[in-house]
């Protein structure tokens, strides 16, 4: 926790640092945008705290639920909520943030007074309206389903974060007057609750008093409401905690499961897909497999590399292979997800070659048709389909060399997951040192073993028939790594199933 708090700290010294120097170069560059730029920003702030609050909630060391058997009212327990989320990194890069911003509200002396009186009025919003979000929203996401789709929603948003970004800033460039655009939704937004309390200083820096008056009531006005409704909240919780419920009823196995073959292995791998189906924090690295590729044909596309003269538009069919990143992470880290469930395994003795196996098919079931459908599709995107064994083989070579390393690096670093109901970007959901200490391990295997198939199938876009060499070389290499990865990580495993229950067991 110490060494996840310090890099979450340099993160978010990182992002003032970018804050400073763009606040900077706006103050000298273009004094007279800066007013429309700091409430612009400054309801970034406020939003990113209200809709963060949502992802946050499931994993809140100060949920109210926690001190439901302790002699305290909402009364008296409120005002030190609120004070404990300005304490936190959020809270104090929050604070430095609006700090740093009264260096673009400096174009005006009195906005630079009005903004500093105004900085604890905008921090007790952030605060309180992330309290008041996540309350009304607590007995919807305290069902398991709920739970596990605003996840994988927070998820594909982040991730595709960049190819949004691009999106943004092509539609931008269409429009005549992109200055008069954002001072419209400023001026807009300085009359809600998002910007309010920054929209006080834009309008003294503009000279009109009444205006100023007039926020400054919304935004009073938003922060008595949000103290109401948190404390109603906060009330009604500590007498009535809201109890997370289910996922629904264990059914009985499908096709799929009828399909597996017969003992450890089988039963196994139908753990493993259900895993995949029914756990957030699997879902999560599924849903990956198919955005991460996806966002960057998406980026090639639209910066026009499938027009490029150079010669270079044949190579988006080489992207689904970028799955061979996150195939190694995710089955090295399998173990860990079991938690303490994996001494199942230890009291019905089933052997580490039998877990390895079991594993490394489930994820095949999943992970192989995923890679194919993108080979699929870049190749289509490209107007190459004569390049199609050559994407299969990079991608499924790449991948089942990875996936045969993870498999047996696992069984000596299973690394760290978020516990079972616990939010899959709390504590552990890197992996830790362990997985960061398996990926200097796997990624030279990987890179090594994979290298024929990469190799023909770069090879390929000149020269297409030897796409066919790049598939065999993935089916020979990428068949004897995973052969290689049960084999030598069941060994492993077999003797270290104390070891291991100790490791992705503990809480320390």
């Amino acid at each position: 926790m110490i060494v996840t708090l310090a890099i979450v700290g340099l993160i978010a010294l990182s992002m003032l640092g970018l804050l400073t120097v763009g606040l900077i170069a706006l103050r000298v560059g273009a004094p007279d945008a800066a007013v429309t730029a700091m409430v612009l920003t400054g309801a970034i702030v406020v939003l990113g705290w209200w809709i963060g609050s949502i992802l946050v909630s499931a994993d809140d060391s100060l949920a109210p639920e926690r001190f439901a058997l302790l002699p305290v009212t909402a009364r008296t327990l409120l005002p030190g909520l609120v004070v404990a989320g300005t304490t936190t990194i959020g809270g104090i890069g929050t604070a430095l943030a609006l700090l740093l911003m009264l260096v673009g509200w400096s174009v005006s002396v009195p906005a630079l007074l009005v903004a500093m009186l105004m900085i604890p009025v905008a921090l007790a919003t952030c605060v309180l309206g992330a309290r008041v979000v996540s309350g009304l929203l607590a007995g919807w996401l305290a069902r398991r389903r709920t739970r596990d789709l605003v996840l994988t929603l927070g998820v594909v948003l982040l991730a595709s974060s960049g190819l949004l970004l691009n999106i943004g800033l092509q539609a931008l460039s269409t429009v005549r007057d992109v200055g008069g655009a954002f001072t419209t939704v400023a001026e807009i937004a300085a009359w809600t609750p998002v910007a309010a309390v920054f929209g006080v200083p834009a309008a003294v820096a503009q000279g009109d008093v009444l205006t100023a008056l007039l926020r400054l009531l919304v935004a009073a006005g938003t922060l008595v409401v949000f103290w109401v409704a948190a404390r109603r909240m906060l009330d009604a919780r500590l007498v009535a905690p809201l109890q997370s419920s289910g996922g629904g009823r264990v059914r009985s196995g499908g096709l799929l499961d009828r399909l597996l073959p017969a003992g450890p292995v089988g039963a196994i791998a139908g753990r493993t897909l259900r895993y995949f189906r029914r756990d957030p924090r699997q879902v999560v690295n599924i849903v990956m497999l198919l955005l991460l590729p996806a966002i960057f044909l998406g980026l090639a596309l639209m910066n026009g590399l499938q027009q490029d003269s150079a010669g270079f538009a044949p190579a988006i069919t080489l992207i689904p292979a970028i799955n061979a990143l996150l195939a190694g992470s995710i089955v090295q880290m399998a173990i860990a997800y079991d938690n303490d469930a994996v001494a199942l395994h230890i009291l019905t003795g089933v052997s580490g070659t039998a877990d390895r196996a079991g594993r490394l098919l489930g994820f095949a079931l999943i992970a192989v048709p995923i890679t194919v459908l993108l080979c699929v599709a870049s190749c289509l995107l490209a107007g190459r389909a004569d390049l199609l064994p050559g994407s299969l083989g990079a991608a499924l070579g790449l991948m089942a060399v990875s996936a045969g390393a993870g498999s047996w690096v696992g069984a000596f670093l299973p690394g760290r997951a978020p516990a079972p109901e616990a939010n899959p970007f709390g504590r552990g959901s890197s992996g830790g040192a362990q997985s960061f200490l398996a990926m200097l391990i796997m990624s030279p295997i990987t890179l090594l073993l994979g290298g024929p198939a990469l190799g023909f199938a770069i090879a390929s876009i000149w020269i297409p028939p030897l796409g066919w060499a790049s598939l065999a070389a993935a089916v020979v290499l990428g068949g004897a790594a995973l052969w290689g990865g049960t084999v030598l990580g069941g060994h492993v495993l077999q003797r270290r199933w104390p070891e291991v229950l100790t490791e992705v067991a503990s809480d320390a």
